[in-house]
């Protein structure tokens, strides 16, 4: 049985579970060039929180790899430009380090034929068949975007997820993530504790 806390998650946007996230990030076959293509796809998608028209037309400018893997984009929904850089974790980092070390693309970070930017719909599809895959044809790609902003939210809280996800405001990301942020009440609950000892 679930608890209210529970339900009230489930009522927010459908998402992956972090166990979720790390089968499909293992589900394409990593021996090809196109299995190493999706998995970072699904990497930049599931870990950066990119929609995916801000994934397909990355270029090789837009990522710095140091010690840690930074993805630096224009926000697709603002009316200005505004840009924010995203750092992937250690998985999601090694997924596409490794396809762009062996696919060496000249422009777009991943591309189609004759080295144009894969289009969205063929990213989509990518994302609907590893979905599929994992038992979850009940998402959709930018299922992928809410998994980010519910997991930042509920570890960071509704600031940090505002940051990754680029929204200009954190009202627009509480009206989809705040079901996610339970940790306020408990921090509440623990300072009234204190103030009543």
């Amino acid at each position: 049985m679930q608890t209210a806390v529970e339900t009230h998650i489930i009522s927010g946007p459908r998402v992956l579970k972090p166990r979720e996230v790390k089968l499909l990030l293992r589900a394409p076959d990593l021996r090809t060039r196109r299995g190493r293509r999706d998995a970072a796809i699904l990497a930049v998608l599931s870990c950066g929180g990119l929609r995916l028209g801000e994934c397909v037309r990355l270029t090789i400018s837009d990522i710095e790899i140091g010690k840690r893997v930074r993805i630096t984009t224009k926000t697709a929904k603002s009316r200005t430009a505004r840009w924010r850089t995203i750092t992937l974790p250690g998985p999601a980092a090694r997924l596409l380090r490794d396809h762009l070390a062996h696919s060496e693309p000249r422009l777009f970070v991943f591309e189609g034929r004759r080295h144009e930017a894969l289009s969205t719909r063929q990213a989509g599809r990518i994302v609907r068949y590893y979905l599929a895959k994992i038992g979850r044809s009940d998402l959709r790609p930018h299922s992928l975007r809410h998994t980010v902003g519910a997991i930042v939210t509920r570890q960071s809280g509704i600031w940090v997820a505002q940051k990754v996800l680029g929204h200009a405001s954190p009202t627009t990301t509480s009206r989809f993530y705040s079901a996610f942020d339970v940790t306020d009440s408990d921090l509440a609950a623990d300072r009234l504790e204190e103030a009543m000892r």
